[in-house]
């Protein structure tokens, strides 16, 4: 009777045991396994969908974006049409091409010794110019802006000052919308005379260097790039791209050392860079990089120039619209 007691007693201890065991393995390893499959579903849809808004946002959203960044004007972004986190392709397929110029132009090869560099400052004139200006004489150097339209008494002051002061003062776009700029060859031509013009009236300086919005490896102007390159060589104007980028295009926050260490990394073992920079009002640290950027290239004797009819332009491949 005693054995049959302790039988069922110890059985009963047994199966609660079983059950107790059978409780945490549901609760700690079926139980977490189970969610493990529901999550990496839940993961593959949500990555399916934004596959999905990434394609549609690559088909429809670059004129909008385009607008929003022409409508900022401390913005100064070409981000719409090249990307810099991309530099390495562009940068790749950047090379001096076969340029002829008049043979009683000196090239900047043959009269200076040493690397040539030369800083160029798209979407200007802003807040910053005019730091950007002192720093530059500061340095005893010249520079390149690649400005656009502005009509107010202080803008037109600060395209006045770049010329008095030495300076090339050179054509980016005359409105900086690119849904505009690149709509139709005559847009495009349009906003290229309109700006010219307007520089002249308030400089008395005819612009002939231009730098296209994006540049000449963009792929979202409607027209193809290669008409818009023989409509500048049919007026005389002679287009740059660059093959040093300062980074300072990106909307995130970027430190002045970030773009100081951008530029002098980029000009190293090249006889000629053309940087990339950008003077916008909201680019205040690419105005504080430039003590660090001069003072190296002062230390290791660089030669800082301004664009002229002895420069060597850099060109980015083209890539034209289908």
């Amino acid at each position: 009777m005693d054995n049959r007691v302790g039988y069922v007693v110890y059985h009963r201890k047994y199966s609660r045991l079983q059950k107790f065991i059978m409780a945490i393995a549901v609760v700690f390893i079926i139980l977490p396994s189970v969610l493990c499959v529901i999550l990496f579903d839940r993961m593959n849809k949500m990555q399916s969908r934004i596959d999905e808004l990434a394609a549609a946002g690559r088909q429809g959203s670059v004129a909008g974006q385009a607008e929003a960044e022409a409508q900022d004007d401390d913005d100064g972004m070409d981000g719409a049409l090249y990307n810099e986190s991309d530099d390495t392709q562009a940068l790749k397929d950047a090379s001096d091409i076969k340029y002829s110029r008049p043979s009683d132009i000196v090239r900047d090869e043959d009269r200076y010794h040493g690397a040539r560099v030369y800083l160029t400052f798209d979407d200007g004139p802003s807040d910053n110019t005019d730091a950007i200006l002192d720093k530059l004489g500061e340095y005893g150097v010249k520079a390149t802006f690649f400005v656009v339209m502005k009509e107010d008494e202080k803008s037109v002051e600060r395209y006045k000052r770049i010329v008095n002061e030495g300076h090339t003062l050179a054509m980016h776009s005359a409105s900086h919308v690119y849904s505009q700029i690149y709509s139709s060859y005559d847009a495009y031509t349009e906003d290229v005379n309109q700006l010219r013009s307007y520089l002249k009236s308030v400089t008395g300086v005819t612009p002939v260097y231009y730098r296209f919005p994006g540049g000449s490896s963009n792929t979202v102007s409607s027209v193809p790039m290669s008409e818009c390159i023989e409509y500048l060589d049919s007026q005389g104007i002679i287009y740059y791209d660059w093959n040093v980028a300062s980074g300072d295009t990106d909307r995130a926050y970027v430190s002045s050392s970030t773009i100081a260490d951008n530029v002098i990394r980029g000009v190293e073992g090249k006889q000629s860079s053309v940087v990339l920079m950008h003077d916008t009002n909201k680019k205040t640290t690419t105005v504080d990089a430039l003590d660090s950027i001069l003072k190296y290239m002062s230390d290791t004797g660089k030669n800082v120039l301004p664009i002229t009819e002895g420069t060597t332009p850099v060109h980015h491949r083209i890539s034209d619209a289908k």
